[in-house]
C-alpha cells in the first residue's frame, strides 16, 4: 500500500473518549508544568490536533467494509482503539471532561503492535522528553525479534544527527553535569541503541555512589509530580524506615505518606518547627509560584 493509499485509508472522526486506550509503553514523559501549559492551551483554542489511534484488535470486517463503515461498526460494538500518538492530548481531554475527542484512525492491516511501538518512539522522541526506562523497555521487547540496525531505522535513529539527539536526551536523565559530559564523551564512539543502553546502565553503576544527590519522585497519575533531591543521609534514613516497616508489617509507602499528611494537617507542629530551625534558609526567586523544591528553583532561575 502506497503512502497515498494509506492516507486515503485513514478515517478522521470524533470518538467517544471511553473507547480510547493508552499505550503504557509510551516513552514520552511530560512534566507537570508542561501539562499545565497544555491544559491552558486547550482552554484557549480547544483540541486542535487529533489523537492518532488504531483498532486495538484486527477484525475480518476491516477488509470487507469501507473504512468509515468499519469505524462505525467498532464504535457501535464498543471496540476499543489504541492510542499511537497524542497521549498527553488525551490526558488533557480527560482532565477537562471531554466526552468525545477528534481522532485520526489508522486502518492499515500491516500496522501491527510492532509498528505501533516504532511509531511511539518516532513521533514522541522529538516532541517530548524521552524517558530512558520506558524507551529501553520498548527496545528490549523488540530486540529479540529484530537486529539492532533494523531497530535503529524503525525508531528513526539511522541518521547520525537523530542518534545524537537520542544521546543528548539520555544524558539529561543523569542528575550531575559532570556525569552527563562523561556519558556524552563515551557515547561518541557508540553507534547502536544496544550499546547506548549498556553505557547508561554502566554510568549509573559506576558513578551512582559518587553523585552529590539522587532523586525521590512523588508522582500521581503521571500528571502531578514533585522531584526532591535526596542526599545519602536521607537514603540511609529511608533504609531505617524500611527496617521499621518490616518489623511492623507495614509499607514504606503508607508510613511516609502518613507522616507527610500529619505535617500538612498541623498535627506535628513541634516537629516541623524543629525541622525549620535546623534546615538552611532558601533564597527563593521572586516569581516562585510552584512548590520550592531545589529542582523547581533551578528551573525558575533558568527561565
Amino acid at each position: 500500500m502506497s503512502a497515498l493509499e494509506k492516507t486515503k485509508n485513514l478515517v478522521r472522526r470524533d470518538l467517544p473518549i471511553g473507547l480510547l486506550v493508552k499505550n503504557e509503553d509510551n516513552p514520552n514523559k511530560m512534566s507537570a508544568r508542561a501539562f499545565d501549559l497544555l491544559i491552558d492551551n486547550l482552554g484557549q483554542t480547544g483540541l486542535t490536533d487529533a489523537v492518532l489511534v488504531r483498532p486495538e484488535k484486527l477484525h475480518p470486517l476491516m477488509s470487507e467494509l469501507q473504512p468509515e463503515d468499519f469505524v462505525s461498526w467498532c464504535v457501535n460494538n464498543k471496540h476499543k482503539f489504541k492510542i499511537v500518538g497524542g497521549h498527553h492530548r488525551y490526558d488533557g481531554a480527560t482532565y477537562l471532561g471531554f466526552d468525545v475527542v477528534p481522532c485520526t484512525i489508522i486502518l492499515d492491516p500491516a500496522f501491527d503492535e510492532d509498528q505501533e511501538k516504532f511509531q511511539l518512539v518516532r513521533m514522541n522522541a522529538i516532541r517530548g522528553k524521552l524517558d530512558p526506562e520506558a524507551f529501553f523497555g520498548l527496545y528490549n521487547s523488540l530486540s529479540d525479534k529484530y537486529a539492532d540496525e533494523i531497530l535503529q531505522d524503525a525508531f528513526g535513529f539511522a541518521e547520525e544527527a537523530e542518534f545524537k539527539k537520542l544521546v543528548n536526551q539520555m544524558a539529561k536523565t543523569l542528575p550531575d553535569k559532570v556525569t552527563q559530559e562523561k556519558f556524552k564523551e563515551a557515547a561518541a564512539e557508540i553507534k547502536t541503541i544496544d550499546g547506548l543502553s549498556k553505557l547508561l546502565n554502566e554510568m549509573f553503576t559506576k558513578y551512582g555512589d559518587t553523585l552529590p544527590f539522587g532523586f525521590m519522585v512523588f508522582d500521581h497519575g503521571g500528571q502531578r509530580s514533585m522531584w526532591l533531591r535526596i542526599e545519602g543521609k536521607t537514603m540511609n534514613a529511608l533504609d531505617v524506615i524500611g527496617t521499621i516497616c518490616i518489623d511492623n508489617d507495614r509499607t514504606v509507602d503508607d508510613v511516609v505518606g502518613a507522616i507527610l499528611q500529619l505535617i500538612a494537617k498541623g498535627d506535628l507542629k513541634d516537629v516541623l518547627d524543629a525541622i525549620l530551625k535546623k534546615t538552611p534558609v532558601a533564597k527563593l526567586p521572586k516569581n516562585m509560584t510552584v512548590a520550592p523544591t531545589k529542582e523547581n528553583i533551578a528551573k525558575v532561575e533558568a527561565a
